[in-house]
């Protein structure tokens, strides 16, 4: 008798493909590979997989505020995870954040995340590097079955967007034409405080050179902070500020105008938005700290450039010469396929669950 396919329910799984591909990139691997896989809702029965998959369970498991709806709704989470696992369904984290960039780090919100943590079943690290800060950061993770599964890269996505020949709305790409020939900068995606945007900005302006650009494109959910990045951009003709969220095509038209893409954070563990930078064959720039180093040890040192201690003018200028004068190779990305990060996930699937 042929055996059912072991059942994955992961969230998210596909419905956040407009935002952030990686999720639908990894379960297409991973269904590749043989496991079923369906987008998890808590509205579902818990006896209906086998092994429930989070990438950002901070926001299901701690309330964003006291309010009695807010906590209703956490409360029926807990009840749901407390009761999949009475009933063998193998818990799973991914371990993109030590915890959420959102989240205010209280008593009680740290004491919810480490409860989450002591039902978990598996962990998936993303690099050596995140490895190694999680578990300092929470020991009770060192016990649990784990796996180091890279974060792939967005090659299949960037090719399927292209392959449907969809420009860019009209002012958009009017704005991306009024770039002509000059040297672009990039910086992309959703902008918040840890990434640095701010600094990018004022350091770029310091910079003496008629023929340079910034490109600043992504959505700003903070209203303080895009007024602070209005007034900044206002400053500087150079400075193009696109505080909107992008569709897949103004996406990647950014990234193919770009000659340098540089994502100074303050903070960070793992970067998606370096690796689909690299994706695409862009040279980028993102200080040594989370796991880049260990990306830069898989792309190669030509391909990716990190910066030591604080981000200043001289990090970009030398970014900038070191492209222009062509010091720079592809990405190797070897390591980075779908096809095998997607048969190494559902080897740890079949670890937890006990199949071979």
């Amino acid at each position: 008798m042929k055996r059912e396919s072991m059942r994955i329910a992961a969230r998210p799984a596909f419905s956040n493909e407009s935002t952030n591909p990686y999720n639908s990139l990894l379960y297409r691997a991973v269904s590749s590979a043989g496991p079923v896989v369906r987008e998890h809702q808590y509205s579902m029965l818990p006896w209906e997989c086998d092994v429930l998959h989070l990438h950002w369970p901070e926001f299901d498991v701690v309330p964003r505020s006291l309010r009695p709806l807010d906590v209703l709704k956490k409360l029926f989470v807990w009840t749901w995870l407390l009761l999949a696992r009475a009933m063998g369904v193998k818990i799973v984290w991914t371990a993109h954040n030590t915890f959420g960039h959102d989240l205010k780090p209280s008593r009680f919100n740290l004491f919810l995340w480490k409860r989450f943590l002591s039902i978990l079943d598996g962990v998936i690290f993303l690099s050596e590097e995140s490895q190694a800060v999680i578990r300092a950061a929470y020991p009770s993770v060192r016990r649990l079955p784990s796996a180091l599964i890279k974060h792939g890269h967005y090659g299949p996505w960037i090719d399927g967007v292209r392959a449907t020949a969809e420009a860019p709305p009209p002012d958009f790409a009017q704005t991306l034409a009024r770039l002509d020939e000059a040297f672009v900068l990039l910086n992309f995606g959703q902008m918040r405080a840890y990434k640095n945007v701010d600094a990018l900005m004022r350091q770029f302006s310091t910079l003496d050179d008629p023929d340079i650009r910034l490109l600043i494109a992504g959505s700003v959910p903070d209203a303080a902070y895009r007024l602070e990045l209005e007034a900044l951009a206002a400053a500087d003709h150079r400075i193009v500020l696109l505080p909107q969220h992008l569709d897949d095509a103004s996406l990647v038209a950014c990234l193919d105008r770009a000659d340098l893409v540089v994502l100074p954070y303050r903070k960070i563990l793992n970067s998606g938005s370096a690796l689909m930078a690299l994706s695409v064959g862009k040279h980028v720039v993102v200080p040594a700290i989370g796991s880049m180093r260990a990306l830069q040890r898989d792309v190669g040192a030509d391909a990716l450039t990190l910066f030591e201690g604080p981000f200043d003018a001289d990090v970009l200028r030398a970014a900038i010469d070191r492209v222009r004068s062509s010091h720079v190779t592809p990405p190797d990305l070897g390591a980075y396929e779908w096809p095998y990060l997607g048969a190494q996930t559902a080897r740890f699937y079949r670890d937890l669950v006990g199949r071979a």
